[in-house]
């Protein structure tokens, strides 16, 4: 059940001085209320982001075996037929780090860490889990993240922001029947809308566990308004 949220701000009447410089207030007779709105789509594309991190004593030989290791992963993503138009670049990083020896962990060591990223779009959301069997096995050994996507969800916040304004309305003809007062307009409204979708990380130990089937479930669209309406005393 929504909760029921609403602020009423009444200002007293004072001097004639007072009454004059609250004509000019703008929390005068205003009726501040929240609405909420949600819509569910269905996802139509995922979007994984995964890569290869390799380690060397030499840059040059953490680049050569990361480039052997992704040549691989991006093939095999291919041959699970992935257009090569869906698979993009999004991260190529070299870094010099100081790790513990083998031998003697108090003493250090600099080795060359080389992180390749690329984001893969799939079109079909059953194919998700064949897509990072084939990219592990292949080589693959960080997944950062996996997101489902809706080509409806323009369409489902609009429809969420217009179900969040209308919630507001409720709740303001609620609290006015109650209060004897009249709603004469909307001074403002404010959106405050989370964010469409959350990623679903993995991690880099994760890339070993991945196991088909993945659900793509359902995308909560929500919506959240703030609106300020102009009321006055009942005749």
């Amino acid at each position: 059940m929504l909760a029921l949220v609403g602020a009423l701000v009444l200002v007293s009447r004072g001097s004639a001085g007072a009454q004059a410089a609250d004509l000019y207030d703008p929390n005068r007779n205003i009726l501040t209320v929240s609405g909420t709105g949600e819509v569910r789509v269905v996802p139509n594309e995922a979007v994984v982001r995964l890569g290869v991190e390799t380690r060397a004593p030499r840059a040059a030989e953490a680049i050569q075996e990361n480039n052997r290791l992704m040549t691989q992963v991006v093939a095999a993503i291919r041959k699970a037929d992935v257009p090569e138009r869906n698979i993009q670049t999004a991260t190529f990083n070299v870094s010099r780090q100081l790790e513990p020896e083998p031998e003697n962990p108090r003493r250090t060591r600099a080795v060359y860490v080389v992180t390749n990223v690329v984001t893969v779009r799939l079109e079909d959301v059953t194919r998700v889990g064949t897509v990072l069997d084939a990219a592990t096995e292949a080589g693959a050994n960080t997944v950062y993240g996996l997101d489902f996507v809706s080509a409806r969800e323009i369409e489902a916040r609009q429809e969420a922001l217009r179900e969040a304004v209308s919630d507001a309305r409720r709740k303001a003809d609620i609290i006015a029947n109650a209060a004897r007062i009249e709603i004469t307009g909307v001074e403002s409204i404010v959106e405050s809308s989370p964010p469409v979708g959350i990623p679903r990380p993995f991690g880099v130990a994760a890339a070993e566990r991945i196991q088909t089937p993945i659900s793509p479930g359902e995308n909560v669209i929500q919506a959240s308004v703030q609106v300020r309406y102009r009321i006055r005393t009942r005749d």
